[in-house]
């Protein structure tokens, strides 16, 4: 077996916020989710790709086909990563684009939750609406990731997320602010009260799903989500409906004091 050069790789797919993160090193419930989603699971390659702040402000169906862009830019790099990775004797397995999720506990959650094992790759932190923020980026990135079947001693690398021109403190007496202020601004600014008083985010509640998954609708999209066998057979009919889809609202990203 042979260790790809993962820095070389996300050199050549333009993508300079990633990490590779030990099983070890993610915490439950998360390192049980991604053992579910991958038995046998030893690490997690995460990355992140910058969605422009001029994105935000375009008209729904713009937004949206630029947001779609990005993320299928992030879905193809996944590809190829797991294919080098498997051809190098490396079991691993993407995260898929579409419909990566589960219902667990009546809460709609994904597979493997990209944001938090992100952060626990120290690319960012969770915010108070449960959004990742990063140093660089602020909210406005996307996400994808790969599982490995290799441990994190086996890969030769931990961590490469610096992008080229990133601003440093300018002396070491400089107080660096926090990522996430606890404002709450992003949860003040939901119009779908999506975000409750636990910290939890009701999925069905944000509005940019509203429309596809009325209130009244909610608990057969529940059902349909714990079936892992009906995900599999929608999954390949689930691009041709992104391309239908709008995303009306981002007001939990651009309200944050971070965007």
């Amino acid at each position: 077996m042979t260790n790809p050069d993962i820095a070389a790789f996300f050199h050549c797919e333009r993508i300079e916020v990633f990490a590779e993160v030990g099983i070890a090193d993610i915490p439950a419930p998360d390192r049980d989710y991604i053992r579910e989603f991958f038995p046998g699971a030893g690490s997690v390659i995460v990355f992140a790709q910058e969605i422009p702040d001029p994105v935000y402000r375009m008209p729904p169906k713009e937004k949206t086909r630029e947001m779609l862009k990005i993320a299928e830019a992030l879905d193809t790099t996944s590809i190829r990563l797991s294919h080098l990775l498997n051809e190098a004797g490396i079991p691993a397995k993407r995260v898929p684009l579409y419909l990566p999720v589960t219902i667990t506990d009546g809460t709609v959650r994904g597979l493997v939750r990209l944001k938090q094992t992100a952060a626990a790759g120290g690319l960012g932190v969770i915010g108070k609406s449960s959004l990742l923020i990063t140093p660089h980026y602020g909210p406005r990135v996307f996400l994808s990731g790969v599982v490995t079947g290799r441990g994190i001693s086996e890969s030769g690398q931990k961590y490469c997320s610096v992008p080229a021109g990133a601003s440093e403190p300018e002396s070491p007496a400089s107080p660096v602010p926090p990522l996430c202020t606890g404002c709450g601004l992003c949860i003040k600014n939901c119009p779908g009260n999506a975000f409750g008083p636990d910290g939890r985010v009701d999925a069905f509640r944000c509005m940019t799903i509203r429309p596809w998954v009325p209130p009244v609708a909610v608990p057969v999209a529940k059902w349909l989500l714990g079936r892992s066998f009906l995900l599999r057979c929608a999954a390949p009919l689930a691009p041709r409906f992104a391309r239908f889809a709008t995303m009306p609202c981002s007001e939990c990203v651009t309200g944050c004091l971070r965007f």
